[in-house]
């Protein structure tokens, strides 16, 4: 699942004008400004080099080319020997308390209730990493309304061992974000929250990571092949793939992962899960930090739940139904992506009326019968367009399903940019990039939405960023 523009998640952050320490600019920063952190000459950048996904774990070695959340820590810059959790267990300990609570119940019959065996942070490993230039989108429309917030995104699934010592994937997954953002400036009206600054030296030092990265693999400096990351569709990442680069291509990852991450960094979380012993229905949930005297419950500031923005104000999580149940999507969404973009929704002060909003969902795509087929291909691709849906405007059940309804109504079977192993392998794997336990073993997915906010994220990167930056050493 993608959390930051529809999927849900990584957008959460941009909700929130986040205090910190930070050193403020003069005006708003741009992440295609000059940057002296990078080489002068960077290689353009391809799918996999920014969203890296691992392959989903089948037998107990596999456990060895996985990173564990409880090892991800970084040094304290003051004194080397104390290391922190890039996910604190008080933070996580929150995000379960969150998932248990009030937020997470969408009726009296459906609530999240993870079980007893994923409730400890040892039980979390990385399923996939997403680097972002901008949530909740690049377009020039989105930027203006809501500023631009470059993360790195932690896609996170519990694993648990089977009596044989084999991995049993579990059907939940979190997302974890990351923001690399300066103090906002003020919005573009009256009732929208702050817009987000880039700190652009902090996403240029991802990009020089990213690509030195890269180059070790494809040198053939992390395993006996050399392994290339451009022209490979979207899906389990090359050098991961590759047994005799695995092991090693993992431990630079987690190298990555702790010098750019931190506790202090993570302010956006979110939550699929499903009731307690039961495999349906999937429930999502975002959550944010927030400051102190923006939650009464939070005195002292900290993560709580955030309303969703295409529900109606009230409203927190929103879930999908097994075949058969009517509605299959509840609480039914109200989207707004067929009006041009606006800062205003359900999630902030300035809301738009439900009677205002005009959009689309794949709620219409449950109904039996369907649409005929040119509607049906019209919705589902508003949808996957990161420039036209984002998380502040379409729901997050439509956009971890658009996929599998075009599969399944207007019999897709192959999508240009990723690898067909990975598409989802069936109506209940509303993975977006991840693992599905779904059939007979886990498989790791990619949506058509997945590979569309990838796809502007690499051409962002690779048209505005890196030309601006070899000519501007």
């Amino acid at each position: 699942m993608t959390f930051l523009k529809c999927l849900g998640i990584a957008l959460l952050a941009v909700l929130l004008a986040g205090s910190g320490d930070r050193v403020r600019l003069p005006e708003e920063p741009d992440v295609t400004a000059p940057g002296k952190n990078l080489p002068q000459s960077i290689q353009p950048f391809s799918p996999n080099d920014v969203s890296l996904l691992f392959p989903a774990p089948t037998k107990a070695e596999d456990f060895a080319t996985l990173i564990a959340v409880r090892d991800l820590a970084t040094t304290d810059s003051q004194d080397p020997a104390k290391h922190e959790l890039v996910w604190p267990i008080p933070v996580f300990q929150r995000f379960l308390e969150i998932a248990d609570g009030p937020a997470g119940q969408v009726s009296a019959q459906a609530r999240i209730m993870l079980p007893a065996e994923v409730r400890t942070l040892d039980a979390w490993f990385v399923a996939g990493v997403r680097i972002d230039a901008g949530a909740p989108g690049l377009s020039d429309d989105i930027r203006t309304q809501f500023g631009q917030l470059p993360e790195i995104r932690l896609i996170v699934q519990p694993v648990t061992r089977n009596p044989d010592g084999t991995p049993k994937v579990h059907d939940i997954a979190g997302h974890l974000i990351f923001d690399f953002t300066l103090p906002p400036s003020p919005p573009p009206q009256a009732g929208c929250l702050p817009r987000r600054l880039a700190d652009v030296e902090a996403f240029n030092l991802i990009l020089r990571d990213a690509d030195a990265l890269r180059t070790k693999l494809s040198s053939g400096q992390l395993g006996k092949n050399k392994v290339t990351t451009s022209n490979s569709p979207l899906g389990i990442h090359p050098g991961l793939a590759d047994p005799t680069t695995a092991k090693n291509f993992r431990d630079e990852i987690k190298r990555f992962l702790e010098k750019h991450l931190s506790a202090q960094r993570l302010d956006g979380m979110a939550v699929t899960g499903l009731p307690e012993a039961a495999p349906a229905p999937w429930i999502f949930l975002s959550m944010a930090e927030v400051p102190p005297g923006f939650d009464p419950s939070l005195p002292n500031g900290g993560f709580t739940a955030i309303h969703s923005p295409t529900l109606d104000g009230q409203q927190f999580s929103q879930m999908l139904g097994p075949g058969g149940s009517v509605p299959r999507v509840l609480p039914a969404p109200h989207t707004n992506n067929l009006n041009p973009i606006t800062c205003a929704s359900a999630a902030s002060p300035l809301s738009v009326p439900v009677a205002n909003r005009r959009g689309v969902s794949t709620s219409d795509l449950f109904a039996s019968p369907p649409p005929a087929a040119d509607k049906t291909k019209e919705i589902t691709d508003l949808i996957a367009d990161p420039s036209r849906s984002h998380f502040f405007n379409t729901d997050c059940v439509s956009c971890h399903t658009e996929t599998r309804r075009a599969m399944d109504l207007l019999k897709v079977k192959e999508i240009p940019g990723i690898d067909s192993g990975a598409l989802p392998n069936g109506a209940w794997n509303v993975r977006n990039f991840g693992w599905s336990p779904a059939g007979a073993r886990p498989q790791a997915t990619v949506t058509r939405r997945a590979a569309a906010e990838t796809a502007a994220v690499v051409e962002y990167i690779n048209t505005k960023v890196i030309p601006n930056l070899q000519r501007n050493p």
